[in-house]
């Protein structure tokens, strides 16, 4: 067992949400486990002796209220002090990430470096307090800076890999794309799209296609895949695959236990849409999510059967087609709640493996539900997921991505000093940059380009319902214009200013 003390300012909590906590394992893998809370600590009921860690939503201060995790630690009967342990990861996280990206360069008078070397001294001063309530105190103030130091230091590193990147040529025509919702098409979505975006990403839930069973209509996507097609912007379709509830009609959710039934009903489905859509598509996305296998409960030799039918499927129908599966909960988390996930880079690892061509890989990244992994997380854990990718070297398109304009579920959590318009728009720009900079990062997409009925993520989009732009719309115009020409080399004076600016 592991347990962890809490505090709050006056003694012991009372209370403490554990709705999004979870266990980790080495490699980050997120295990199974019994967790509550009583008494002022959290109890953590493991399945085996290892050691683990845990991650929980905690109070970051002005940095917001983020999913955050501890060390792997080895378990024992004496409790240990949550919010040292959690400061103890985030100090030594900026370490390894400073390391691993060789930014030990960075000037002592580096906003990063001055506060991690406030960190530092608050976590020491925590580690030496024999009072468990003080030393609480400066952990959790210790917390706020290193996780603020590791922002810091991860749009510092976006920056120098940008100018590497795109210093002297500029990004490809295919760099930024939106995702639209085939029951919306108005001129302000295609002005903007015209104007602004380089890719369409157009989704194809199986539910909105075959509105009865045996009956299609075509129409509500028939006219976007037209009109992207006709002005030459290219096209991003699917999932063609996805079991959930949102995406299965009523009549295919009967077959959950069936997998010969449902993988002949999806083949037939999967023709009818390839063939249809074949000469316009650009990149196939084969499936999402299925990895998470939350709603049907088939094994992973099961999953990646139903990938490689649509895989051959859609190459059968047009030589040469570029296909990708993608992420929808990177972290991982779900595989600690249900014991046919699969982690998300064993998924992607099990899929190589088995020989499916892929032509990339795609990873959404969203925030802003207290469900299906949308709890808030920083920049630096974006940036590190987004390195574990590199091993797998396929090119990663980052779909989906969204923050809402507002706050629509308490329980997400929060980045910075809470989601309104303007804070979507600097985080959003802040992401186009950390992934852009990364080189096996090809394109960003934006999951909704404006609010709809239905959405997933809500009020995420760009433009609201009435076709008003917000804040983010224009911020990622300007990011994606940017990258339209050679960045230059970042001179001494400018990368004076990314990496030894003094912040007040």
């Amino acid at each position: 067992m592991l347990q962890f003390l809490v505090f709050d300012d006056e003694g012991p909590a009372r209370t403490f949400p554990l709705g999004n906590a979870y266990m980790l394992g080495r490699d980050e893998v997120a295990q199974r486990a019994e967790i509550d809370f009583r008494d002022g600590r959290i109890r953590c009921r493991l399945r085996g002796p290892d050691p683990a860690a845990l991650c929980v939503q905690q109070d970051a201060g002005s940095m917001g209220r983020l999913m955050l995790q501890t060390p792997l630690l080895p378990q024992r009967a004496e409790p240990y002090l949550l919010s040292l342990e959690l400061a103890r990861q985030r100090i030594k996280q900026f370490i390894v990430k400073s390391e691993e990206w060789q930014m030990f360069d960075l000037p002592p008078a580096h906003a990063a470096i001055r506060l991690w070397e406030e960190a530092r001294e608050l976590f020491t001063l925590a580690v030496n307090d024999a009072d468990p309530v003080s030393a609480d105190r400066a952990a959790r103030r210790s917390v706020v800076v290193a996780v603020d130091a590791s922002e810091r230091l991860a749009m510092a590193h976006s920056e120098v890999l940008l100018h590497r990147r795109f210093g002297t040529r500029a990004a490809s025509s295919t760099t930024f794309g939106v995702g639209v919702w085939p029951g919306r098409f108005d001129a302000a979505q295609q002005a903007f799209v015209e104007r602004e975006a380089d890719i369409v990403s157009i989704p194809l839930t199986w539910r909105d296609l075959e509105v009865v069973e045996g009956r299609y209509d075509w129409e509500r996507t028939d006219r976007w895949m037209s009109w992207a097609h006709a002005r030459g912007k290219p096209i991003v379709a699917g999932p063609l695959l996805e079991l959930s509830p949102r995406a299965l009609p009523p009549w295919v959710e009967v077959w959950q236990n069936d997998f010969d039934t449902l993988r002949d009903l999806a083949y037939d489905h999967l023709a009818k849409v390839v063939e249809r859509y074949r000469q316009v598509v650009g990149i196939w996305s084969l499936g999402a999510g299925l990895n998470v296998n939350d709603h049907f409960g088939f094994g992973a030799d099961q999953l990646v059967a139903l990938l490689r039918t649509a895989s051959v499927l859609v190459r059968q129908m047009r030589r040469g087609a570029r296909t990708m599966i993608e992420l929808s909960q990177p972290f991982g988390e779900h595989a600690a709640g249900r014991r046919e996930s699969v982690a998300p880079l064993s998924w992607l690892d099990r899929v190589v493996q088995e020989g499916l061509h892929l032509d990339c890989l795609g990873v959404r990244v969203r925030f802003g539900l207290g469900r299906d992994g949308l709890a808030a997380r920083d920049l630096m854990q974006v940036s590190a997921m987004l390195d574990r990718l590199l091993p797998f070297e396929l090119p990663v398109m980052v779909t989906g991505l969204g923050v809402p304009a507002e706050r629509v579920d308490p329980a997400a959590g929060q980045w910075h000093g809470g989601y309104s318009p303007e804070l979507q728009a600097e985080w959003a720009t802040r992401l186009f940059s950390i992934a852009m900079s990364k080189p096996f990062v090809e394109a960003v997409v934006w999951g909704d380009l404006a609010d709809h009925a239905g959405q997933a993520l809500p009020r995420a989009g760009l433009l609201t319902e009435t076709g008003e732009a917000r804040p983010a719309a224009a911020q990622l115009a300007v990011a994606r214009r940017r990258l339209r020409k050679p960045l230059g080399l970042l001179k001494v004076s400018a990368r004076a200013a990314v990496l030894g600016e003094v912040e007040g």
